[in-house]
């Protein structure tokens, strides 16, 4: 068993009437499967972006991140879903936006893919470890 530590930070001087400024940190027990760092290129078929298979995890600890990119360089401001196997969205990214959650659905019996909002193309960072 491995350990995942991730950190949120929030800070703003305007987003409120009150200053915010808060950090947490949690130790997270993984194991396998699991997928490190990796790259798609997101399309607007969702069933072509798979990147949690159903079944990999009872609990899976989801990151997403929008590129910005279409190619690593070239520029796209088109919004993706972060979708269940079922095509349901449950989150929509805008470029440099980014997502780190628990997802669990059908006690793993639905996976996770991306789907961009348009007929465009889309690259996508992303990595997923499953709960001890």
């Amino acid at each position: 068993m491995a350990t995942l530590t991730p950190t949120l930070t929030l800070a703003s001087t305007d987003a409120s009437s009150d200053a915010i400024s808060f950090s947490t940190t949690l130790g997270l027990s993984v194991t396998p499967p699991s997928k490190g760092i990796s790259r798609i290129n997101a399309t607007a078929t969702g069933g072509d972006n798979i990147i949690v298979p159903v079944g990999s995890a009872n609990i899976a600890y989801l990151y997403v991140k929008h590129t910005g990119t279409t190619d690593g360089s070239t520029a796209t401001t088109q919004l993706v879903d972060i979708e269940d196997t079922d095509n349901v969205a449950f989150a929509r990214l805008g470029a440099g936006e980014f997502a780190f959650l628990p997802y669990s659905k059908a006690g793993g019996g639905k996976g996770v893919q991306l789907q961009v909002a348009h007929a465009s193309v889309v690259q996508m960072e992303y990595a997923f470890f499953s709960k001890a």
